[in-house]
Order: C-alpha cells, then structure tokens, then sequence
C-alpha cells in the first residue's frame, strides 16, 4: 500500500489537509471518505482512522481521510469550526475525490466514526454514495445541544475551554439549527452498514436501532467491546474486516 497527504481549497477558500491511502498496483479502485469525530483528526483516537485505511487498502481499497477545515493540520482554528461548514466540507471533499485519477467514481463509499458517523448519515441523501458505513454515529450530541449552549452563555461567556481548544457555542446554535439526525439522513436508498460496540458510552443501541430504522436491509455489527473508539486489536480487527467485506460485495 501507499499513502501520501494532500490538499485542495474548499468552497471558502480554506485549504484542508489530509491522507489518501491506496492499494498498491492498481489505477482506478473504489474509496471510501472516511469523516474524523469531534475535536479529532484524520488518524482518529490511537489511530483508529489509519488503521482503518490501512486495512482497507489491504483489501483493495482506498481510503480519504481529510481533517475538518478548523481542526487538525487544515486551515483555521477549532473556535472557527462550524457545524453546517461539516457539512460543506463533506460536500467538497467528496467532489474532489470524484476528480482524482485514482478514484472508481462509480464506487466511492462514505464512512465517518462518531460526529463524522453523524455527518455522514446527514450527508448521504445529498451525495448519494455507493455504500454508507456508519461507525458509532454520533447523533445524540444533537440533542439539547442548544440548551446547553444557552446555560454555558448565561455564565456570561460563549466559549469554553475544552481540553485546550477553544470551543464556541456558536457551533452549538448551528447545530441546533439542523434537523433531528435521524430526519436528515432519511432519503438515502444505498446499502448501508452500522457498526457500535456493546460498551460504547456515548453512542447507545437504541441510536444504532433508529438509524437502521432508516434504511432498507442495513447490515449491523457490534463488537463485545471496544467502547466508543474499538480499543482493542480484535475489536478493530473485526471492524475493518467488517468494513472490507461489506464494500466488496457491494462493488
């Protein structure tokens, strides 16, 4: 396999950094988009995302991984990080990947784990995808996000300090301008797959329930742990397995 960075200028003319990861010896091959989570990067928590693009690439699969205009090695600063512009994002990204020389346009998958599960879903009607695959959407950070926006700035500040990164209820108000997830990702006809562990404490099975809810036939795995970000090596062993054999029998 290989993998090299790369870089474009998104619709704002923000410039968004990132990885391709290829199978080796091949021209054209399906991709998959795979969207980081909140405050994360393109490598994920301890690498979750490159271990997912190197196990794909090792099934004959590319894999695109850009950071968030706002986060990670791209332009901006997380305070200027937008929910809608999430979305634009995807939007961008997907269409600059459709231009690439690598690429099977015909075959271009959609991924994200956490929040970037969440956008994903969003996104799919629009982008309409060959394949959607759903890691632990996080689609609960949605719920009451304006409330809690509103009693941070009550406190007579619209900002907090989140482990170093200054986050602005701004993001919050956007989100909550946005409708509920499982509404947005309605419309989108592909095959779906949704994965989540059984110990994962942000994202519960009643949301993996509601998104499937979404779909027609989508296929499910969830691991017997793991947590939130697949912490072990079997886990994310089964994981990406999952994920390979799930496109390759939709290619």
């Amino acid at each position: 396999m290989r993998t090299h960075q790369v870089s474009f200028e998104n619709r704002n003319g923000h410039t968004l950094r990132g990885y391709v990861t290829l199978p080796d010896g091949e021209e054209k091959v399906p991709c998959v988009l795979l969207l980081h989570g909140f405050t994360g990067t393109t490598c994920g928590y301890k690498g979750l995302n490159t271990r997912i693009a190197r196990d794909l690439a090792e099934g004959g699969i590319g894999c695109i991984r850009f950071d968030f205009y706002g986060n990670g090695e791209s332009d901006g600063e997380f305070e200027d990080c937008t929910f809608t512009g999430l979305y634009e994002d995807t939007e961008d990204i997907f269409a600059w990947i459709q231009q690439q020389s690598f690429a099977d346009p015909d075959h271009l998958y959609l991924s994200g784990q956490s929040m970037g599960g969440y956008v994903a879903a969003s996104c799919a009607p629009k982008l309409n995808p060959a394949g959607l695959l759903l890691i632990c959407p996080g689609a609960g950070m949605w719920f009451g996000c304006k409330e809690r926006a509103e009693a941070v700035c009550q406190g007579g500040q619209n900002w907090v300090d989140m482990e170093g990164l200054k986050y602005d209820m701004a993001f919050n108000f956007d989100m909550a301008s946005h409708p509920m997830p499982f509404e947005e990702a309605k419309g989108y006809n592909g095959p779906v797959f949704i994965a989540r562990a059984q110990d994962d404490q942000l994202v519960d099975d009643r949301t993996l329930l509601t998104y499937a809810g979404c779909y027609t036939n989508p296929e499910t795995l969830t691991t017997e742990c793991g947590g939130h970000n697949f912490t072990s090596i079997p886990m994310r062993h089964q994981l990406t397995e999952a994920m390979v054999q799930f496109i390759r029998k939709h290619i």
